[in-house]
């Protein structure tokens, strides 16, 4: 069986009182969200239990605008500079139009496309695509979803839901796979509450609601400040790129921690 990626990869974790509207409702559309914010954030990537000593990658997302349009590029470069991995998003008027994904070590590749369904113009169709080296062929149609999350929206949709993660509430989602040209049913959960550095945090668990996928892919672990703006301190789990063992490129799970 082929192995599952999840590749949630390190968001890009906007400022939350710049996010939505005060007097606004949360979509889960996630149309409010600024994606343009911030203009550059930063992160590293370490190898699980090296007490944050071996760095594997480092990561960068730039975002820039033009009227309602917003591009993103997320790049992963290993530890001499090279760049390992670009992941390229377009919004237009906060609205998800294309994600393109190239993994340049492992040559894989992948691609996101929204687009208008002819008949019902008011039900968007999604396009998957997924291949062995840099330029993947368009996915077939298929019904864009409510809920539909990838890389990019993980924070976003976790801060609309913030309040239901509070209270103790299972958030599902369906998450988009490259690999697989499908999306899966996710959910998220507090895990926990500690305190870091002086300050409280919680634990939020993303994980596969069903048994297959939650085989193939350990759940994620996201530490968030409790107190708004409501950082990601770190988390734990699948990312973006692979990692070379042996004469092969194999799925990555590391501890990632970003720079505030």
């Amino acid at each position: 069986m082929k192995t599952f990626s999840v590749s949630i990869v390190l968001l890009w974790l906007s400022f939350v009182p710049m996010a939505f509207a005060a007097d606004a409702a949360l979509p889960t559309s996630l149309e409010s969200y600024d994606y343009a914010e911030p203009k550059l954030f930063t992160g590293t990537l370490y190898e699980i239990g090296s007490d944050r000593k071996k760095a594997l990658y480092t990561f960068r997302r730039t975002a820039t605008h033009s009227g309602s349009t917003v591009h993103v590029e997320r790049d992963f470069l290993d530890t001499n500079g090279t760049l390992a991995a670009v992941e390229k998003v377009v919004y237009d008027s906060g609205r998800l139009v294309s994600f393109q994904m190239q993994e340049l070590q492992a040559q894989v590749s992948g691609a996101v496309e929204i687009g208008p369904d002819p008949g019902h113009p008011d039900h968007p169709l999604l396009f998957i695509s997924y291949a062995n080296g840099l330029s993947p062929p368009k996915g077939d149609a298929q019904k864009f979803q409510p809920d539909t999350v990838f890389d990019d929206t993980v924070y976003p949709f976790m801060m609309a839901h913030w309040d239901e993660l509070m209270r103790g509430d299972t958030v599902k989602f369906r998450f988009i796979s490259l690999e697989h040209e499908r999306t899966f049913m996710f959910r998220m959960v507090k895990a926990g509450e500690s305190m870091k550095d002086g300050r409280t945090v919680e634990q939020i668990r993303m994980e596969p609601t069903g048994l297959i996928v939650s085989r193939l892919v350990n759940p994620l672990l996201f530490t968030v400040e409790k107190d708004s703006p409501h950082h990601i301190l770190s988390y734990t789990g699948r990312t973006t790129p692979r990692v070379k063992k042996g004469k092969s490129w194999k799925y990555l799970d590391a501890e990632t921690v970003f720079d505030w």
